[in-house]
């Protein structure tokens, strides 16, 4: 869940209003803690909610609301993942930028908006998702979550549960689980090295490409490879491999040498994981999964 950065500016008609609808937020917060165990909200970094108030602040609610309350906040607060905004897209409601609706919109995730402007109000928000790369725009639904209310009812209860399905928590947690979650998966030792270079709001993302991964080689074992079949995957081009052929280069358990081209771009991070489609009949090799590896376009 990505929090709604931009819902918690508009100023409060009154203290009433600012204090009602942070409890309704919190209230929200605690049935994605509870009922789903999802205790963390993702925030964009050097970002803290504010109300737009030069006489009510969140600091003075949090000293005159009941402890239960103040307690949600702080767990909310302490609990946050702190994400590293996209600089590949941007995802616009009418002329407001949303960050936190790039980042549901890029990981297949929901928003979560504080209520203090009813246009936050709504399950689905439409808006337009900018690519800044090849300067495109196409028309994407914000999934917005604004009520406790709502977290029980259809769609929604679903969508969240597959969402949730596979919980991970930890990139140490899914090396040592990664045979179990992948069978059809094998990975190139430095891939654990990899991993823990990688922020943890990453992992979702991860989990979800690898997932998809896994499910396109259990259904095509030992067939020329698709990537239609697949979201985002491209080669690198051959000026890319010639110029970077060692930075292309990896090592599978055996320490038998491979190039990946072929990857698999994330969505809401900067970041690719590179494989060999047909490592053997029944299994990909994943040789590299964290930020963007050097190419002719974009030398690092």
């Amino acid at each position: 869940m990505y929090l709604n950065e931009k819902a918690w500016e508009a100023e409060p008609e009154n203290l009433y209003e600012a204090s009602d609808a942070l409890k309704n937020f919190l209230d929200m917060y605690k049935v994605l803690a509870g009922a789903y165990g999802r205790p963390e909200v993702y925030v964009p970094s050097e970002d803290e909610p504010y109300f737009r108030s030069v006489t009510y602040s969140v600091a003075k609610w949090l000293s005159e609301v009941d402890i239960e309350y103040r307690r949600l906040y702080l767990s909310f607060w302490n609990r946050r993942c702190v994400y590293t905004p996209d600089d590949e897209y941007e995802v616009y409601e009418g002329q407001t930028a949303l960050r936190g609706g790039t980042e549901a919109v890029l990981n297949d995730s929901f928003m979560l908006s504080i209520c203090l402007d009813d246009r936050w109000e709504r399950a689905e928000i439409p808006a337009v998702l900018f690519s800044l790369a090849d300067n495109a725009e196409s028309p994407v639904v914000v999934r917005n979550v604004f009520s406790a209310s709502q977290l029980a009812e259809e769609p929604l209860a679903a969508a969240l549960k597959a969402t949730f399905a596979v919980t991970i928590y930890t990139y140490e947690e899914l090396w040592e689980r990664r045979s179990r979650l992948f069978p059809h998966l094998r990975f190139c030792p430095s891939v654990r090295r990899d991993l823990e270079n990688l922020e943890k709001s990453y992992i979702r993302q991860i989990v979800k490409k690898l997932s998809e991964l896994e499910e396109y080689s259990s259904k095509y074992p030992g067939l020329p490879f698709r990537p239609d079949h697949l979201t985002k995957t491209t080669p690198e081009s051959d000026t890319t491999m010639e110029m970077y052929q060692k930075q292309h280069t990896f090592r599978d358990e055996n320490d038998v040498e491979y190039q990946a081209s072929w990857h698999m771009r994330f969505t809401g991070i900067p970041g690719r994981i590179f494989f060999v489609p047909d490592y053997t009949d029944a299994a990909m090799l994943i040789c590299y999964i964290g930020k963007k590896l050097p190419n002719a376009s974009y030398p690092t």
